[in-house]
Formats: structure tokens, sequence, C-alpha cells
């Protein structure tokens, strides 16, 4: 008799000590780099544009975007594992590609025991070879899991 109430404290103990927290994580954990593209007019106003065929990787790694077509922006992640990262950025097949450096801190950011922890950046510099970019903007430079432009490139 001893024995089951001892086993039935146990389960009970077990069952208690379960929460919500790891359950399965149903929070958006990813930290993407938003970036939009602005062209500047000869009488110095900007405005929203879209680019014809554009190609980015990260250099050394798989591309992320192959000749897509009609955009106006990017969305890609950061190094998790460095303090820096560079890409291939093209906007067009026929143009001279540029390379845009993010250089940044990391910041691990936990959300949850079912979501475990996710990599926040603040970025501290971003800069562009200017082939076709002509100037690089920091609009917001916390990267985190909301929905943000951080950047805009400016052509």
């Amino acid at each position: 008799m001893m024995k089951y109430l001892l086993l039935t404290a146990c389960l009970l103990a077990g069952i208690i000590a379960c929460n919500d927290d790891t359950k399965v994580c149903d929070v958006d954990v990813r930290t993407p780099v938003r970036v939009h593209f602005t062209d500047t007019l000869p009488n110095g106003i900007s405005k929203d544009t879209t680019m014809p065929k554009v190609t980015l990787y990260a250099l050394g790694k798989d591309s992320i975007y192959r000749k897509q077509t009609g955009l106006n922006g990017l969305q890609f992640t950061l190094d998790r594992t460095a303090d820096s990262s560079r890409y291939y950025f093209q906007t067009d097949s026929t143009r001279i590609a540029d390379t845009l450096t993010f250089r940044y801190h990391r910041q691990p950011h936990f959300i949850s025991a079912g979501c475990g922890v996710v990599m926040y950046f603040n970025l501290d510099t971003v800069f562009s070879t200017n082939n076709v970019v002509t100037g690089v903007q920091v609009n917001k430079s916390q990267v985190t899991t909301g929905n943000e432009t951080h950047i805009i490139l400016l052509f």
C-alpha cells in the first residue's frame, strides 16, 4: 500500500512540475534583417523602387535569392556564429554586383523553455561597395523578432 502511495505521489509531482512553457513553441523566433529598396530622383525626392532580377547570397555559402523578379526588398538572416556577414548582391544580371557588409553585436535572448534561445543582433555598421547601390541607411539597428525595416538601400 505504501509503495502505491509513494508511486502516486511521484506521478502527481511530475504532472504538477510540467507547465505550459515546455509545450511546442508557438512564437515566431526568426530574426531576419529586412531591407527595402529606394530610388533617389534627380530632384532629391526618394521613392520606393522594384529591382528587375535580384540575386543575393552570403559569400561562401548558399544563395538566398536567385534571379528573382519584381522585388522591392529583401529578408535574410545574419550569421549567428560571427560578428559580421558579407553578401553578394546583384539587382540585375546586366549590372555590376555589390558586396553588402554587416557588422553587428550578437545577443542571445531566452524566449521560453519551449522556444529556447534566439539570437538578436545590434547593427553597428552596414556598407556597400557602391557599384549600383549609392547609399545605405540604417533605419532600425536592433534586429529582433519584430517586423520592422532595418536597412534602406539607395539607388
